[in-house]
């Protein structure tokens, strides 16, 4: 199964929902890519893949200074999962495959 390519994605939060952007290149170690949300583009870090699993950081500097950790399942061209920021609650997303 190909993850590579871009995502859009759509984040339930607290505060609504959050619209961003994820882009995935596989290597042989799991995957690299960015990540675009409210205008700042993040590297992807640490990214893994487990058959339809991925797992994923991203530092992020503001509003506030943090780690967001991501896990999700791919299944064809749709992604579901949940983004942890910090030691704050899991908030669920979703994605699809648009390139």
């Amino acid at each position: 199964m190909s993850i590579d390519g871009r995502w859009e994605l759509v984040l339930s939060s607290p505060i609504g929902e959050q619209k961003g952007e994820l882009t995935i290149k596989t290597t042989d170690s799991g995957f690299t890519g960015s990540m675009i949300q409210d205008g700042m583009t993040l590297e992807i870090t640490d990214g893994r893949v487990d058959g339809d699993k991925l797992a994923w950081s991203v530092a992020v500097t503001s509003p506030m200074k943090l780690t967001l950790k991501s896990t999700a399942t791919v299944s064809g061209d749709t992604m579901t999962g949940k983004a942890k920021p910090g030691i704050m609650p899991g908030m669920p997303f979703t994605g699809t495959r648009v390139g």
